[in-house]
């Protein structure tokens, strides 16, 4: 009953032991030899000046090469250069024909444009193909891929002035720093003025004015701080009430030297930024002033070289009425929510927020701990799906042909893959701990959650993700030859056969290409099991040799070809991205797909993400429309159902190296008076978290949560000074 594996692996448990290395190294050296030569090549069929790629670079503004390929921290404005060996026909250049690619399922495309300049083709992502300007270029701290397909893999590709295409495809990555090409022109700002214009012959601001700063270059929007009630060296832009006793209007409203809160915003130029007050400029005359500081800075960082003060201006007191402002410092715990927070509330840092440090672990999915727990099953090394031309010469009849490629599909559970976080790495382990030098010109690796949270595979590849997978690698794989790639870990136990003894021998593991999109795993109820169950999927084209995996099947016990009853199927495999199994299963043949078998596989997860979450904001004890609301009550109120919230302004509004924020608000009618602010009355209405504030309009009570997530490129953590929601008391 061995038959049921069919070759064993489709390659034969014998196969690790009857290669000589030395033959296959000498037979792997031959062959990289012919895999890596480049250039035009293509036959006698082909003109003698081929139509191919031969040069790749990053070029500063004046075209000259200043980046090496595969630049792990570009700027955001270079552009990129390729080079063919023809003149190109610009009427082939496209998004499709020269893909630059980001994002999750790398579809992403940066806005930029093309520019054919006789054998050259420029991408320059400060330009779109409209001919707006985008001066921001590429995404800060993202991983690009750059991929130019050749004659035979699509009908689309770069041409050359005869209609010649390219014969060679190229593939390259780079990722993006969070900064600019350095220049040394500081900038200037150019004047002040308001949207809409002051009055003629008053030269009053309508209170309801949007403040224009117009620049000479573009400028940072990190930059723009606007300053608090009590200013510091650090600010950027100062709006403030004037302090001089002779404008009574502003010291009888007890307004003098109060800020003026808001939030900035730009054209797509970045030279003009407009600055919109979170209510008005005032419903009174009030009189204000207005600082531009040094502070403010270009996109290479220099500091604005005339800083000034604009005004005195008066308000027309036409502006809508100021209402209150829910802000958290994150200088004290009264409104953290600290059952739901995971990020640092002021706690490393007193007034800042900040997220969780990045941390990670190791997660080892084995086939020795697979045999200690069913006493049993059978040592397997396995080629799917790393499979190569010269796995014939070994082995006659491989079924699917080599050349076919592999496509192989594991479960995992989430007893198995711990806690929530980031899947990071992906590795295999080798079988023997060796492996052979092996290029392999494609492989595309794909992450999801199992459908039915079960181990047991569904019936097609497609078939066992819930919703669509991610895409965390595409592109070429080069493995380095290892004699030993080394131990990880110590032996998990004494394995209950002898022939198993290499599962519990062997315990390294080698990377597959570096995630270019991080997969966020989520093990569901930490104190259920079964809740979750994750697929990792491999489709890899053939390459110049071929790789062993350490694997376990699930039989009794070695060789004796009876199933363990119940272990589930947890391994599929196919050929290159083909969604059904093959072979398909064959109880005669002996091939079950999927079957009950597992390869050693490696995780790191990563903890990047965490959460900060406020307690809600109450009314006062009655409402404006006379609505009385029982205690607790928050220190800081809204208007209860008069209450009109606006987005959050969040300092800073724009973070550093790549880390995001995302701000999510939740409404609600009535609160457990039992709760501390916490949990919700679900007797009466409520809205769930949405990132839309305006859903939360009417609902006396208000929190927000705030997700914070960690760039793993330039480990970056997210870090907030404060957050303000702005409310207006509805008429």
């Amino acid at each position: 009953m061995t038959s049921y594996r069919g070759l064993f692996g489709r390659v034969g448990a014998r196969l690790g032991k009857s290669l000589g290395r030395a033959t296959a190294v000498a037979a792997v050296l031959g062959a990289s030899v012919l895999f890596t030569s480049c250039g035009g090549g293509g036959g006698d069929n082909y003109a003698a000046k081929p139509m191919v790629l031969v040069q790749f670079l990053f070029v500063d503004r004046a075209l000259q090469p200043s980046f090496p390929t595969g630049v792990q921290a570009l700027p955001r404005n270079a552009q990129i250069v390729f080079e063919f060996s023809e003149q190109v026909d610009a009427g082939s250049v496209n998004e499709q024909t020269i893909a630059v690619r980001a994002g999750p399922t790398f579809q992403a495309v940066p806005k930029g444009s093309f520019q054919v300049v006789g054998n050259r083709v420029i991408f320059d992502p400060t330009v779109t193909q409209q001919g707006t300007p985008n001066p921001f270029g590429f995404d800060p701290v993202t991983q690009y891929n750059v991929e130019l397909p050749a004659q035979g893999e699509t009908n689309d590709v770069v041409l050359n002035r005869d209609n010649d295409p390219l014969l060679t495809s190229f593939f390259s990555t780079f990722t993006t720093s969070d900064g600019f090409l350095r220049e040394l022109d500081p900038p200037s700002i150019v004047r002040l003025y308001f949207v809409p214009d002051q009055n003629v012959l008053t030269k009053q601001v309508p209170g309801n004015a949007i403040m224009a700063l117009e620049f000479d270059e573009p400028m940072d929007p990190s930059s723009f701080s606007l300053a608090a009630q009590l200013a510091t060296l650090n600010d950027g832009v100062d709006v403030r009430y004037s302090n001089d006793p002779q404008y009574t209007t502003n010291v009888l409203n007890g307004v003098s030297d109060k800020i003026i809160p808001g939030s900035f915003s730009w054209d797509a130029a970045a030279k003009t930024f407009f600055f919109v007050p979170a209510f008005s400029f005032g419903d009174k005359k009030y009189v204000f002033n207005v600082v531009v500081t040094s502070k403010l800075t270009d996109l290479s960082g220099n500091a604005l070289i005339n800083p000034r003060s604009f005004g005195p201006f008066t308000c027309d007191g036409l502006g809508k009425v100021a209402g209150s402002i829910l802000e958290e410092p994150f200088d004290f715990n009264t409104d953290n929510d600290t059952s739901k927070t995971s990020a640092d509330w002021g706690f490393t840092t007193l007034g800042q927020l900040e997220g969780a440090a990045i941390t990670t672990r190791r997660v080892y999915i084995e086939g020795a701990v697979a045999a200690l727990n069913e006493n049993g099953g059978q040592y397997n090394p396995i080629v799917d799906p790393l499979t190569g031309a010269q796995l014939n010469q070994f082995v006659a009849g491989v079924n699917p042909p080599t050349a076919d490629g592999r496509r192989v599909m594991w479960a995992f559970s989430d007893e198995e893959l711990g806690a929530d976080g980031s899947i990071t790495t992906v590795s295999w382990g080798p079988d023997s701990n060796a492996t052979f030098a092996a290029q392999y010109p494609d492989v595309i690796l794909r992450v999801g959650f199992q459908k039915s949270n079960s181990l047991s595979l569904a019936a097609t590849f497609s078939g066992n993700y819930n919703g669509s997978p991610l895409i965390i690698y595409k592109g070429p794989y080069s493995v380095q030859q290892a004699a030993n790639v080394g131990n990880e870990h110590a032996s998990v136990g004494t394995p209950p056969f002898n022939q198993l003894t290499p599962l519990f021998d062997n315990r390294g593991y080698v990377n597959w290409p570096a995630p270019t999109s991080f997969f966020e795993w989520d093990e569901g109820d930490s104190a259920v099991t079964g809740d979750s169950a994750l697929v990792l999927d491999a489709s890899v084209k053939e390459g110049d040799t071929f790789q062993q995996l350490r694997g376990w099947f699930g039989v009794t016990f070695p060789g004796s070809g009876v199933l363990i009853a119940g272990f589930p199927t947890r391994r599929m495999y196919a050929t290159y991205e083909e969604d059904v199994p093959n072979p398909a299963s064959n109880f005669v043949a002996g091939i079950i797909n999927p079957e009950p078998s597992i390869t050693d596989t490696a995780f790191t997860i990563t903890k990047r993400v965490s959460v900060a979450q406020s307690r809600f904001y109450t009314p006062a004890n009655v409402d404006a429309a006379g609505n009385v609301y029982p205690a607790p009550y928050s220190l800081q109120t809204t208007f209860g159902v008069k209450s009109n919230y606006k987005p959050a302004i969040l300092t800073p509004s724009v973070q550093a190296g790549g880390a995001t924020i995302l701000v999510e608000y939740q409404g609600a009618f009535s609160l457990d008076s039992l709760s501390n602010r916490t949990v919700i009355n679900v007797a009466l209405p409520s809205t769930p978290f949405t990132t839309n504030v305006n859903d939360c309009d009417g609902f006396p009570y208000l929190r927000w949560r705030m997700t914070l997530t960690s760039n793993l490129i330039s480990n970056t953590v997210a870090k907030l000074a404060k957050i303000s929601i702005p409310v207006e008391k509805l008429p």
